[in-house]
């Protein structure tokens, strides 16, 4: 009821159009219309848990509860959200608060050159350009080189690639944004944020704000660390904390989301591990003893789409078969992976990389699961199908030959324990040579044991999925000794480059 009476009111107060002439007409259009713009720029009203839905005063959708900065002193403001929370509207609106102090130095940091310029400052719904009114502009640089917005009360906003530390050195700044912060290279970023923080020292009232999704790397952890230690303080009577953690869903923000894209992202990437991350900005732990840590699973290029793999020179279906398939037995599990050299770093690092096609599991009869095995080496063109033969399967190649003679095949025995023989695998992660190719729900299951597999033998649950990938990457990558595949009648790879 109170938005119907502030709008009637509104509506008496306009002028009548009836007796103005054209000129006044336009004045009086083009007034609503800049007060209107200059309404939709209004950020953070004080409403206790406000939804930043419109209400009495606010007539456009502003900030959020969660949205408004802490009201404490504080140094570092850690949006830790998923995608789409809105966090970097938020760092930009921060951003536009602090140049309201005339002669301010601000740094603004991202991944590289191009995203500070295409994301913080070019970006029309949340970078700066898009929260700073243009008469509030005296002058904009957008050259790859430099990425600069002066504004006329002499305060300037620099942006930085975060490439390397030595980006930073000598400069002053008085407060800092960090966009994507683990995005950053891991190897560099601690090092780049120390030295943002240098680059700060001389400021009155020093502040980063970092807007990032979360990801389990190291300096992304020390941050959240020393935020949750201060938190505890807190709870037990100490001061405000200094570090500030924001948490946040994606669906916070509904109002301001596509429903067909939340709907499409929600049913891809929900209950996968990386829809935990992506959509519930959950920054996730690393088991205590497991061999394959969260930033492995998180380096650049792990996930290419299928166009973008080389030409694979070998390729293999990994079968971990169960030897019983009543109900309660373990499951069938199959991988399927190849072997290849990227163009991009052939001139680099030459060494043959890694990428899992595809993997599933699931309880079959001993028939099926070779029917299966069978089919998916048809599917992807594969050169043979592994299969451990511990636990009584011995008899397994020689039902898959009754299957399809076709198709040919390797078997192999386990000699050590699963923690033995996954370490090396686990190794081909750590050094970056292993991608998953596809979507992300493909390998939940598979990326989900990996992270949680610590290798304690009879108390823990045997890893399907994860024994068969293990098999896949000793075939091609770490057992030399490995016999050639039996050979069979199928001629179809004769021809595949």
């Amino acid at each position: 009821m109170s938005r119907g009476r502030a709008k009637r009111q509104m509506i008496a107060d306009l002028a009548d159009p009836g007796v103005m002439s054209l000129e006044q007409l336009k004045a009086e259009v083009a007034g609503l219309v800049r007060a209107d713009e200059l309404s939709a720029r209004r950020w953070a009203c004080e409403v206790p848990e406000c939804n930043g839905l419109p209400h009495e005063g606010w007539l456009h959708h502003h900030a959020r509860a969660a949205q408004r900065q802490p009201l404490w002193l504080w140094t570092v403001w850690m949006l830790l959200t998923g995608r789409g929370w809105g966090k970097s509207r938020t760092a930009a609106e921060l951003v536009r608060e602090w140049a309201k102090t005339p002669g301010l130095q601000i740094a603004v940091v991202a991944k590289n050159a191009t995203l500070v310029r295409d994301i913080c400052f070019d970006s029309p719904k949340s970078g700066l350009l898009s929260v700073f009114p243009p008469e509030e502009v005296a002058k904009y640089n957008s050259s790859l080189g430099e990425t600069t917005l002066r504004l006329k009360n002499g305060t300037l906003i620099r942006g930085f690639g975060a490439e390397t530390p030595d980006n930073l050195r000598g400069w002053a700044f008085d407060k800092a944004w960090a966009d994507e912060y683990a995005a950053w290279s891991r190897h560099t970023a601690q090092e780049v944020y120390d030295m943002l923080w240098f680059c700060l020292r001389e400021a009155e009232l020093p502040q980063v704000v970092i807007s990032t999704t979360p990801k389990p790397l190291p300096h992304v952890k020390r941050l959240v660390e020393r935020g949750r230690a201060q938190e505890k303080k807190l709870q037990e009577g100490g001061e405000p904390p200094r570090v500030v953690l924001t948490r946040g869903h994606m669906r916070e923000n509904d109002a301001n989301l596509s429903p067909a894209a939340r709907e499409e992202l929600e049913e891809e990437y929900a209950g996968t591990r990386l829809g935990r991350q992506e959509l519930s900005g959950e920054l996730l732990e690393d088991v205590e003893g497991a061999l394959w840590k969260g930033w492995m699973l998180e380096v650049e290029g792990f996930r290419p789409r299928p166009e973008h793999l080389p030409d694979l020179q070998r390729l293999v279906v990994a079968v971990d078969p169960a030897t019983k398939s009543h109900e309660d037995a373990d499951m069938t599990a199959f991988t399927v992976a190849g072997r290849g050299w990227p163009v991009e770093t052939m001139f680099g690092d030459d060494r043959p990389r890694g990428y899992l096609l595809h993997c599933e599991q699931d309880r079959f009869t001993p028939t099926a699961a070779m029917k299966r095995a069978a089919a998916l080496y048809h599917e992807h063109r594969a050169d043979c199908v592994v299969i451990e033969a511990n636990n009584g399967g011995d008899y397994l190649p020689a039902l898959l030959g009754q299957v399809d003679p076709t198709v040919n095949w390797r078997i192999v025995h386990a000699t050590r324990g699963k923690r033995a023989r996954a370490a090396p695998a686990a190794q081909l992660y750590e050094q970056a040579r292993v991608s998953h190719v596809g979507p992300a729900r493909l390998f939940a299951e598979l990326e989900e044991q990996m992270t949680t597999f610590v290798g304690q033998g009879e108390t823990e649950d045997s890893p399907d999925l994860l024994d068969s990938a293990v098999w896949a990457l000793w075939d091609l990558f770490l057992d030399p000794t490995m016999p050639p595949p039996r050979a069979g009648n199928d001629q179809r790879l004769s021809g595949r480059r």
